[in-house]
C-alpha cells in the first residue's frame, strides 16, 4: 500500500523533535511493508516567507495536492494538521479518487484549538483516531464521521533504553515537563515531592531554574532516572496522556500516572504506578526509592508489555483496520468501538 504521511517532521526544528508520534507511526508502517511517504506541512508553509506560516499554508495545501496526484496513495494519513485547511480534503479527493484518508491526533481534546481541529475534520475524513476516549470522543463523532481510540506508539529503534537493568543511573526520578501553559498544578505536585521526601534525586526539567530537554538530551535525561513522572496537561481525562508515558515506559523507568486517567483499564498494577492524590503518590515513591527490587520488576513488567501490545506497528495496524475494515482484524489492548457520527453535524461549539 501506498501511504502519504502529512504531519509535523520538522528538519527546521535542527531534530529536537525526530522521536515523535509522527515518525513512530511511518515506521510502523514501514514494517507492516508499506510504503510510506512524509510529507511536512509545517516545513514546506514555514519556508515560504521568512518563517510566517500563515503566508505560506496556501503553498502547502496546494503542493500537498501536486504530491499525491503524482504518488496516487492508497491512503493520506493527516496528523496534526494544523495547515492543512478542510476545502483541501476535497481537492485530495478529487485529484485521488479512490483514496482513503485518516486524521489521527495525539493532543488534549481539552484544548479549544485541538477540538475544533478535529471536529473541522472528522466529517469530511474516513476516520478520525485520538489518544482520547470517552466523552470527548463521542462529542467528535457527534459532527459527523467515524471516530476511534489509539494509544500513543512506542518504537523499540526510539525507546531502546532499558532504565530497570542498569546500575549506573543517578537520579531516582525525573519530570519532563511539556506546554508551560499548564505547568502551575504540575510545579505544585513537584514541589510537593520535593518537599515530602527532601533527600529524593529529582531532576525536573523545565523548573527550578532547570532547562528542557530535547532531542537525544530528552533520552540522556530518561537514562539518568530510575523512576518517571507521567505528568500532562489535564490528568481527569479518559485514557488520555502526553506521549510522555510511552516515552518513560518503554525505556524501563517505573512510571507514575494519575488514577483518574483510567490507565488501570489497561496495565496491571505490576505494570504501571497509579495514585490519586500527592501523599499517596509521595508514600509510594518513597516505596519504590527504598525497595529497589520491586522498582525493577515493576518497571520491566511495564517495559515489556508496552513494547508487546503497544508498539507502533500495531498501532499502525489498528489504523489501517479501523480505516479500510471499519473494526479489528485482530486483538488489541486498547478499546477498538468506532463511534459513528451523524451526517449532518451541528454548530461547531467547544464542549466544557
Amino acid at each position: 500500500m501506498k501511504i502519504v504521511h502529512v504531519s509535523n517532521f520538522p528538519v527546521s526544528k535542527n531534530g529536537a523533535f525526530v522521536f515523535g508520534v509522527p515518525f513512530k507511526l511511518t515506521s510502523g508502517l514501514t514494517r507492516l511493508g508499506h510504503f510510506g511517504a512524509n510529507f511536512a506541512d509545517r516545513d514546506v508553509a514555514d519556508g515560504y516567507f521568512l518563517g510566517a506560516r500563515k503566508l505560506g499554508a496556501p503553498l502547502a495545501n496546494r503542493q500537498l495536492v501536486r504530491f499525491c496526484r503524482e504518488l496516487r496513495p492508497d491512503l493520506i494519513l493527516l496528523g496534526h494538521c494544523c495547515v492543512i485547511a478542510p476545502e483541501t480534503i476535497a481537492q485530495l479527493r478529487e485529484a485521488v479518487p479512490s483514496v482513503r484518508i485518516a486524521h489521527w491526533n495525539v493532543d488534549g481534546l481539552f484544548v479549544p484549538r485541538n477540538f475544533m481541529r478535529l471536529a473541522r475534520l472528522a466529517p469530511l475524513v474516513d476516520m478520525t483516531l485520538m489518544t482520547t476516549a470517552g466523552n470527548y470522543l463521542h462529542q467528535i463523532a457527534g459532527f459527523g464521521g467515524r471516530v476511534a481510540y489509539m494509544p500513543n506508539p512506542v518504537d523499540k529503534a526510539v525507546e531502546s533504553l532499558k532504565v530497570f537493568e542498569r546500575n549506573d543511573v543517578p537520579n531516582d526520578l525525573v519530570f519532563l515537563c511539556g506546554n508551560k501553559k499548564y505547568n502551575g498544578p504540575r510545579l505544585a505536585l513537584c514541589e510537593a515531592i520535593r518537599d515530602g521526601i527532601p533527600e529524593l534525586k529529582f531532576d525536573a526539567r523545565g523548573f527550578w531554574g532547570r532547562p528542557g530537554a530535547y532531542g537525544a538530551e530528552f533520552f540522556d535525561a530518561l537514562g539518568s532516572a530510575r523512576m518517571g513522572l507521567s505528568l500532562s496537561a489535564r490528568d481527569n481525562v479518559y485514557l488520555y496522556s502526553s506521549d510522555r508515558m510511552a516515552q518513560l515506559m518503554g525505556c524501563g523507568l517505573l512510571t507514575f500516572i494519575h488514577r483518574a486517567t483510567g490507565f488501570g483499564d489497561l496495565f496491571a498494577e505490576d505494570e504501571l504506578v497509579s495514585y490519586a492524590d500527592p501523599e499517596e503518590l509521595i508514600a509510594k515513591l518513597h516505596y519504590y526509592r527504598g525497595n529497589d527490587h520491586a522498582r525493577r520488576d515493576v518497571a520491566r513488567r511495564g517495559w515489556a508489555r508496552v513494547h508487546a501490545d503497544f508498539n507502533e506497528a500495531k498501532v499502525a495496524q489498528w489504523i489501517l483496520d479501523a480505516t479500510f475494515e471499519g473494526g479489528p482484524r485482530q486483538s488489541y489492548a486498547w478499546p477498538t468501538d468506532i463511534a459513528d457520527g451523524i451526517a449532518n453535524p451541528p454548530s461547531l461549539r467547544v464542549p466544557a
